[in-house]
């Protein structure tokens, strides 16, 4: 799953996931090909040829913001986040917990879990032309306090740091700090919260990207007016830096044609635990997929970034005689269907059950490619994610209108009857139901729209660009659209809180850029996910979110029809490692052979 689409496939909640799996099972189920956590293909993280140049190929526009606080999709962790810059926490190759990066350990506990206290490593430099210049916890500070600013149009800052006292004046401009946000010392960052709050204690939410340090002297002149151009004019702290003249002019970069990364000066390795083998790094956009394919397969010093699907008959050619060249493996996302519970007939629970139970998941698989996509979905929080299996598993939590992959003609009649359509099928006018205007997406929604048919729901089926579908439609509530078939989602970081809360929550509904596509605002269940946020201890928190999962899977708000895998190409020459974290290639130990 690309990220782009990831977060609604949508900007609230990451990470996201390149996309060649669209076709890709119609001849790849079984291959396993370099299915391996240390890089597909044999890359290895340990161990890497120093030097060279690596080009990037992607298929879509490239990075979304130059911005460290606007990062948020696939491309820009990849190509931007994780090569340029230190963060608070971050994440190596092969992690599904956050490490300690500018922060020395773990955030130090206390007042009931309502004070974390974390030091800073002193000595990391800012690249030209603050070179001379260190980290300061004070850079944190501004940092994290620029992500609500809205010029700066951060994604998940409101989800995640709101119960940071103080955050309410500073977002209506009663405060120009945030107060619950202290520097006692340049070595130490202090956050004093309202309540407690897990994913703040266990760091999850400090390993995003508004934990990289921002200078305020530096940057505050570029993030007055209507939007910042701090990202334009930023400083790094990474092993690379956006080519520059050194004078705090980026020219390393032309929108959605290239990307140049190089060395930063200013980067001390032994600081760092990122290996750096590359001299340079060059990204290249816009390529058409059959393309593209080609020349990273046939091709020297290449890697896919973001990327569509390529044709049937290339993966034929790769997956028999270049399998190692590619790399699957689950990306911790899912895709869904909302049913919107502010319209008819989809405000009454059992038509929604009769929905999810005559899904045929497997037809809908078919539609992207099949069964190496993924495994067919039974609720909402993925594999490899901690709830997973208190959610009920593979199998999941056992609701007849979720059991069987292939629909469940019998099942949804029964529903349909409970929900008072005494011939079992719906007989209301038709719903809308808009979607993608694009294969794969486009075939889904089709195949859905039979479905329904079959319980009687007709549709006013609309088919507009993606971006469309999130930002007029399916991501605005006032637009009462009834149904959305080409949802998805991403986690932000290993926690079960970034997967069901900004989907569920009812105090995540917002008028634009909603991602609580359903409109869910159960005040019962609204309490429980508050209540789960507050948890620290890993295994109660699992358990409350699998609990919580199978209330949402209970409710039929969507339908969640698969768990996604995530594929990457790379040259022969390349020795790419795939990072964990995000199932993508991780340029900070990939590496030319």
């Amino acid at each position: 799953m690309n990220p782009r689409e990831r977060k609604g496939m949508h900007r609230n909640a990451r990470f996201l996931l390149c996309a060649l799996v669209a076709v890709l099972a119609l001849v790849a189920a079984g291959c396993g090909g370099g299915n391996d956590n240390n890089g597909g293909g044999g890359g290895n993280a340990a161990t890497g040829k120093k030097g060279g140049t690596l080009t990037i190929v992607d298929t879509a526009g490239g990075v979304d913001s130059l911005d460290p606080g606007y990062w948020y999709y696939q491309t820009d962790y990849l190509e931007l986040a994780q090569p340029t810059q230190r963060w608070l926490y971050s994440w190596g190759p092969t992690d599904t917990k956050p490490r300690p990066d500018l922060a020395e350990g773990m955030p130090q506990v206390a007042d009931g879990g309502k004070t974390l206290t974390i030091k800073i490593k002193q000595g990391v430099k800012y690249s030209p032309p603050l070179q001379d210049r260190t980290v300061s916890s004070k850079d944190i500070k501004y940092a994290m306090e620029r992500c609500f600013l809205p010029q700066v149009g951060n994604g998940y800052a409101p989800v995640y740091y709101s119960d940071i006292v103080g955050v309410k004046q500073f977002q209506s401009g009663k405060a120009k700090e945030i107060s619950g946000i202290q520097t006692p010392d340049d070595a130490t960052l202090v956050l004093k919260l309202a309540k407690p709050v897990g994913v703040l204690a266990n760091a999850n939410a400090l390993a995003l990207p508004c934990t990289i340090p921002v200078p305020k002297d530096y940057a505050q002149k570029y993030d007055k007016g209507k939007t910042s151009h701090y990202g334009e004019h930023q400083v790094f702290t990474g092993p690379y830096m956006i080519q520059n003249d050194g004078k705090g002019n980026i020219t390393g970069y032309q929108p959605a044609k290239s990307l140049v990364l190089v060395r930063n000066p200013s980067w001390d390795p032994s600081t760092d635990y990122r290996k750096a083998y590359l001299d340079k790094i060059v990204e290249q956009n816009g390529s058409d997929a059959t393309v593209a394919s080609r020349k990273i397969l046939t091709g020297s010093h290449m890697i896919s970034g973001d990327f569509a699907a390529p044709p049937v008959q290339v993966l034929k050619s790769a997956l028999s005689s270049r399998k190692d060249q590619l790399s699957i493996a689950p990306s911790q996302g899912n895709r869904f269907i909302s049913l919107n519970t502010k319209v008819k007939p989809f405000d009454d629970v059992n038509v929604r059950r009769a929905v999810s139970a005559i899904t045929d998941r497997n037809a809908l698989r078919l539609t992207r490619g099949g069964p190496a996509l993924g495994p067919t979905a039974t609720h909402f929080i993925p594999p490899g994610i901690p709830g997973f299996e208190e959610a009920g598993g593979m199998k999941g939590p056992g609701f007849d209108f979720v059991s069987n992959p292939n629909g469940d003609l019998a099942v949804a009649q029964k529903y349909m009857k409970a929900a008072g359509y005494k011939s079992g099928k719906y007989t209301g006018p038709p719903v809308l139901m808009v979607g993608d205007n694009v294969d794969p997406a486009r075939k889904t929604g089709e195949a859905f729209q039979h479905q329904l048919a079959q319980i009687g729901i007709k549709l006013n089926y609309r088919q507009v660009p993606h971006a469309t579908m999130l930002s007029k439609f399916c991501g605005v509530p006032k637009a009462a659209v009834a149904i959305c078939p080409n949802l998805g989602w991403g986690k932000d970081f290993f926690d079960a809180q970034s997967m069901i809360d900004p989907v569920f929550n009812g105090k995540n509904i917002v008028p634009v850029g909603n991602a609580n596509y359903s409109q869910a605002n159960d005040p019962k269940l609204n309490a429980l996910m508050d209540k789960a946020e507050q948890v620290i201890d890993p295994a109660e928190r699992a358990r409350l979110w699998g609990e919580i999962d199978k209330q949402v899977t209970n409710q039929a708000y969507v339908v969640t029809w698969l768990w996604d895998n995530q594929i990457n190409l790379r040259s022969s020459d390349v020795n790419a490692v795939r990072n964990e974290f995000n199932s993508s290639w991780d340029l900070n130990f990939t590496s030319l052979k």
